[in-house]
C-alpha cells in the first residue's frame, strides 16, 4: 500500500476477526465523505463499539482493490477537522480478502497520531482529502493497491484499514522572532535577564522571577558596523550560555578563544537570532526550548536558554 500506511500503523498485536455489522439503511444515512475509486468500499460496514472497544466491521471479502478508496462509511458527531491540525486515531487492520482482523490499536489503550500536513497530502491525496472536512468520531475506512516489485512474490493480503478518529487539535503557533519593539516592551516589564561585562568583558547574568518568552528574543546591546551575516556565513562569536534557572553551561570567554561555527549547523535560535546582524554586535539571545535542545533535551540542555553572544567576525569561506 501507500507510503502514508507507515505513518499509520504501529507495531501491534495480531487479534482474531470481529463480526457483526451497521445495517445499510444506517450506512447510507450516516456515511460521509469519499475519495479515489471510493465504489470499492461500497460493502463496508461499520459498528462502533464505544471509544475503548474495535468496531465490528463487515464487508463482501474479497474486496477488488484496484486503486486507492477511502469512505467516511458512518461520520461522527465532533467537530469539522481542519487542515493542519494534530489527529488521535484508533483503528483496525483486517484482510482484505477474508475480513479476518489483522491488528487493532484499540486493545493496547494507545492512540496513534497523525498531522494534516502538506506533506501528508502530498503523498496520499485522498486519504487526505477525506479527513479534511469530515467530523471527528468518523470510521474511515481506506484501501490501496499493494506495491509489489517487479519479479517479487508476496504473502502479504490485500488490506483494509478502518480508522475511528477521536480528537483533533489545533496546534500551538510556532515561536517567531520577535520585533525591536516588543523586546524593548519585556525589557521595560522587567521579563528579561540583565547582562553585565566585567572590566575583561566576561559577561555574567541575572535572571527575573518570571518564566521565560515564549518567542525568539534578540536584545542588541551593541550594534556591529561590520558586514553583515546571513544564515549561510560562517562566523566566529565569543559567548556565554545559561539555562533559564541561571545555570551556566557554556562559555567561550572560559577557553580564552571565540568559537567558529556555520549559522546552518546550530540551534534555530541562534541561525534565526544572528542571522541579519553586522559583525562587531553584541546580543543577548532568550530561546524558547523548540527553537533550542527541547524540553527533554540528550544533545544539550534542556528548557528555554539564554546567550550573551559577540560575534567577531564572518569567516571567510574556503
Amino acid at each position: 500500500m501507500r507510503k502514508v500506511l507507515a505513518f499509520l500503523l504501529p507495531a501491534l498485536l495480531f487479534l482474531t476477526a470481529c463480526g457483526g455489522a451497521s445495517t445499510p439503511a444506517d450506512f447510507e444515512q450516516e456515511s460521509g465523505k469519499s475519495a479515489g475509486a471510493s465504489e470499492i468500499l461500497e460493502s463496508v460496514e461499520v459498528t462502533d463499539a464505544g471509544p475503548d472497544t474495535a468496531p465490528e466491521v463487515e464487508f463482501d471479502a474479497p474486496l477488488d482493490i484496484t486503486d486507492t478508496a477511502v469512505r467516511a462509511v458512518t461520520e461522527g458527531d465532533g467537530e469539522v477537522i481542519e487542515a493542519g491540525q494534530n489527529l488521535q486515531f484508533h483503528l483496525v487492520f483486517l484482510n482484505a480478502d477474508d475480513g479476518s482482523v489483522l491488528q487493532n490499536s484499540y486493545e493496547a489503550g494507545e492512540p496513534q497520531s497523525l498531522q494534516l500536513t502538506d506533506q501528508l497530502k502530498e503523498v496520499d491525496p485522498e486519504l487526505y482529502e477525506v479527513l479534511v472536512g469530515t467530523k471527528v468520531g468518523s470510521q474511515i475506512a481506506y484501501t490501496a493497491p499493494l506495491e509489489i516489485p517487479e519479479g517479487q512474490e508476496t504473502a502479504t493480503p490485500n488490506q483494509l484499514l478502518v480508522l475511528k478518529v477521536i480528537s483533533a487539535e489545533t496546534p500551538p503557533a510556532p515561536p517567531k522572532k520577535l520585533s525591536s519593539e516588543e523586546v524593548a516592551d519585556l525589557e521595560e516589564a522587567g521579563q528579561l535577564p540583565t547582562v553585565t561585562l566585567d572590566d575583561e568583558g566576561v559577561p555574567s547574568i541575572e535572571f527575573p522571577d518570571n518564566e521565560a518568552p515564549a518567542d525568539l528574543v534578540v536584545k542588541v546591546i551593541e550594534e556591529g558596523t561590520g558586514e553583515e551575516i546571513t544564515e549561510a556565513d560562517t562566523i566566529a562569536a565569543n559567548y556565554t550560555g545559561w539555562s533559564w534557572q541561571g545555570e551556566q553551561f557554556d562559555s567561550s570567554f572560559e577557553r580564552g578563544e571565540p568559537s567558529e561555527f556555520p549559522l546552518s549547523g546550530v540551534i534555530p535560535g541562534w541561525t534565526q537570532g544572528l542571522s541579519g546582524l553586522k559583525e562587531g554586535a553584541k546580543v543577548l539571545l532568550v530561546i524558547p526550548s523548540v527553537m533550542a535542545y527541547g524540553d527533554e533535551a540528550t544533545q544539550g540542555p534542556a528548557g528555554p536558554l539564554a546567550f550573551y553572544v559577540e560575534v567577531v567576525e564572518k569567516v571567510p569561506a574556503e
